[in-house]
C-alpha cells in the first residue's frame, strides 16, 4: 500500500491539483488557482484537437493490428512443426525489448540513407531509391505504429498462446467430424475459448495505444511537423520544454481518463457479447 501511495496515488493527485493552477515554470509551489481554465484552454486549442486526431489514429492501427498479429502467431505457434520450441522462444524476445530500445532499434531499421527497409526494398525491385520514411508525412505514422505492433503483437501472442493451449483438441476434432471447416471452427470454438483472453489484451493494447510515448519519440519526436505528435509527446512538450505545467498536468489528466474510459468500455462491450 505504501509503494502504490507514493508511486501512483501521490503523483496522480499531484497531477490533478497542478492541472487546476497557474504553475510557476519553477515549480516551487502551485501558483495561482485558475480552476478549469487550463482545460478551457486546452478544448479550445486547434493543437490539443489535431494531436488528438493523430492518437485516434495511431490508436486504433495499434490496438487492431496488435490483436490480430497476436492472435495469427499465437495459432500458428500452437500447431504442431518442427522448431515450434525454438518459434516459441523468439517470440518473447520483442516483448522483453524496452519500448525506447525498440523506438531506437525502428528508426536505424526505416531510415532514409542506411535504414534496412530500404535496402530490402531495393533487393526485391519494389523501390528505384531510398524512401525517408520517417520525414514523409504519409509513411511516419504508418512506419511508427508498425514498430509499436512488433514489440506489443509478441505481448499479445504470448498471452494468447496460453490460452490456446487451455483448450481441449477433442473440441476441434469434433467439430471436424461435424463437417465444420476452418472459420466454423475459429468462429464457433477458438474466439469464445479465448475471450476472456482477449479482453485482457484488449485493454492492455488500448492502454498502451493511448499512453505510447517511448517509440514516438525516439523515432519520431512527434514530427515531421505534428504528423505523430500524440498526446504524450504534446504533454512531454507543455511541461519540459515550454515548462506549462498547468497546461501539461491538464493535458496528462485527460489522456488518462481516456485511457481508463477506453479499457472499461472494451470490457464492457465484451462482458455484454458473453451475456447475450
Amino acid at each position: 500500500m505504501i509503494i502504490l501511495i507514493v508511486l501512483l496515488a501521490l503523483p496522480t493527485v499531484l497531477t490533478v491539483i497542478y492541472s487546476l493552477h497557474d504553475v510557476p515554470a519553477s515549480g516551487a509551489s502551485f501558483g495561482p488557482f485558475v480552476g478549469i481554465e487550463n482545460y478551457q484552454i486546452i478544448f479550445s486549442s486547434p493543437v490539443f484537437w489535431r494531436s488528438a486526431q493523430v492518437t485516434a489514429t495511431f490508436a486504433i492501427g495499434f490496438v487492431v493490428l496488435s490483436t490480430l498479429i497476436g492472435l495469427a502467431m499465437a495459432m500458428l505457434l500452437n500447431q504442431r512443426f518442427i522448431g515450434r520450441g525454438l518459434a516459441r522462444a523468439l517470440l518473447i524476445i520483442p516483448w522483453a525489448t524496452p519500448w525506447l530500445v525498440i523506438g531506437i532499434l525502428w528508426k536505424w531499421f526505416a531510415d532514409g540513407s542506411v535504414g534496412g527497409l530500404n535496402a530490402v526494398l531495393l533487393m526485391l525491385g519494389l523501390t528505384s531509391d531510398y524512401i525517408p520514411f520517417l520525414s514523409d508525412p504519409n509513411t511516419a505514422m504508418p512506419i511508427t505504429v508498425l514498430a509499436a505492433v512488433w514489440r506489443q503483437a509478441s505481448f499479445a501472442g504470448i498471452l494468447l498462446l496460453a490460452g490456446l493451449q487451455t483448450l481441449p483438441e477433442e473440441l476441434h476434432e469434433a467439430a471436424q467430424l461435424d463437417g465444420a471447416n476452418w472459420w466454423q471452427r475459429l468462429t464457433n470454438i477458438t474466439l469464445p475459448w479465448l475471450r476472456p483472453v482477449l479482453i485482457t489484451v484488449t485493454v492492455f493494447n488500448v492502454i498502451y495505444a493511448f499512453l505510447q510515448f517511448d517509440v514516438v519519440f525516439a523515432m519520431t519526436q512527434g514530427g515531421p511537423g505534428d504528423t505523430t505528435q500524440v498526446m504524450s509527446i504534446l504533454i512531454y512538450r507543455q511541461l519540459f520544454v515550454n515548462t506549462n505545467i498547468g497546461l501539461g498536468s491538464a493535458l496528462a489528466v485527460i489522456l488518462g481518463v481516456v485511457a481508463l474510459v477506453g479499457g472499461l468500455v472494451i470490457v464492457r462491450l465484451f462482458y455484454r457479447k458473453e451475456t447475450m
